[in-house]
């Protein structure tokens, strides 16, 4: 099966399974932990490096392990940080 959809269609898409994420999630361990670093003193270079790396790794715990199929679709469709290799 394959659909083709424009980049306003794409988007919507994008939106709508970002939201379906944070609605059954919240707010996520690794988005807790980068406020909870830059409260307790630690610069934003260093908390974004380190909400990188949680936030991938809660990403793969959800589509690898989880088998979540919100996160798995996303992944699929889009680029998640579970996907992404850097």
């Amino acid at each position: 099966m394959q659909i083709n959809l424009n980049k306003n269609e794409l988007s919507i898409i994008k939106k709508s399974l970002s939201d379906l994420i944070e609605k059954q999630v919240g707010i996520s361990q690794s988005q807790e932990a980068y406020i909870r670093n830059i409260e307790n003193g630690m610069s934003k270079v260093a908390a974004d490096q380190q909400f990188k790396l949680d936030n991938k790794k809660e990403w793969e715990y959800f589509v690898y392990e989880e088998k979540n199929p919100f996160y798995c679709l996303f992944d699929k469709i889009f680029t998640s940080p579970a996907s992404f290799r850097g």
